[in-house]
């Protein structure tokens, strides 16, 4: 997959409407999905715009440009590209990205005795990235913040370390790490480098349990097991989607899921989203896992 960053550029109106939008629960347009005669274009507004190309007679591989809005950061970009794009594209050829974070967590009693992954999945801003912090403070380090990358062997799924950088927001950072925390801007998230506070976990994990973060940010601490078709239901929102109207690639991608869902255990995970339950949390979690 070829990445090919260009000069910024303002993003003007196109001259179609986009076949999809990926629209926030606040209701805020995040990216849209727009067909051009040489591919595909997703734009993210005020942000960037990314032309996808797919190369003929290459094994259906991509070449992708990218050009930043003149008020978009060459840092934003490129988390544009790792945490949207890339997965994108991942999912339309036939691999396994979902919208999430992961940690690592040792079972003692498993079989095979290895240290696993826990998945954490959930909609923008529901504290995903801050409870994989949290694991990672309490000495489970973390393999990805935002995207999670899994890669099926032997009748398991593997799950691909990502970039070892946490995207926190200020307070978030400043309770994982100490009040003297700097940030440069309090208001949006920042990358935070893994180190001795926040380990990282550079090796592939094999997949144990699924959680899926729950809406309502003054529930109390509970863990539900879905059913298979719960399950199911709940996977599909969290996957990375290029094109809606592509029944062939649906249909794989439809499949791997649901293999997904059968194949792993999957919970619903509600909790008040307060850092001084965040013990409790983790608690509930590795007990859960150690159990199950």
């Amino acid at each position: 997959m070829e990445w090919e960053p260009d000069s910024p550029r303002p993003q003007v109106e196109l001259p179609r409407e986009p076949y999809d939008r990926w629209v926030s629960p606040a209701g805020y347009c995040q990216a849209e999905f727009y067909r051009d005669e040489r591919g595909y274009l997703i734009r993210f507004p005020s942000q960037a715009d990314f032309l996808i190309e797919v190369k003929s007679g290459d094994g259906g591989e991509f070449r992708i440009t990218g050009w930043p809005t003149p008020q978009c950061d060459a840092k934003t970009t490129l988390n544009l590209y790792h945490n949207a794009i890339q997965p994108i594209l991942g999912n339309h050829s036939g691999g396994l990205f979902l919208h999430g974070s992961a940690v690592c967590a040792r079972v003692e009693h498993h079989s095979d005795g290895e240290e696993g992954a826990v998945a954490f999945l959930g909609l923008s801003r529901s504290g995903k990235t801050t409870l994989a912090g949290s694991f990672a403070q309490a000495g489970h380090p973390f393999l990805t913040e935002d995207v999670i990358d899994l890669a099926r062997s032997d009748g398991r799924y593997l799950l691909q370390p990502k970039r070892s950088k946490l995207r926190l927001f200020a307070d978030s950072a400043r309770h994982l790490l100490g009040r003297d925390t700097e940030f440069e801007n309090d208001d949006i998230k920042q990358d935070v480098d893994a180190g001795a506070g926040l380990p990282f976990a550079d090796g592939a994990k094999p997949l144990r349990q699924i959680y899926v973060l729950g809406t309502d940010l003054r529930a109390d601490l509970s863990i539900r097991q879905f059913s298979l078709q719960e399950a199911l239901s709940v996977l599909l929102p969290n996957a990375f989607i290029l094109d809606v109207e592509d029944k062939a690639s649906l249909r794989g991608h439809f499949g791997r899921l649901a293999d997904l869902s059968q194949d792993i255990p999957c919970y619903a995970l509600d909790f008040m989203r307060d850092y001084s339950e965040l013990p409790r949390v983790r608690k509930a979690v590795l007990g859960n896992l150690a159990n199950g």
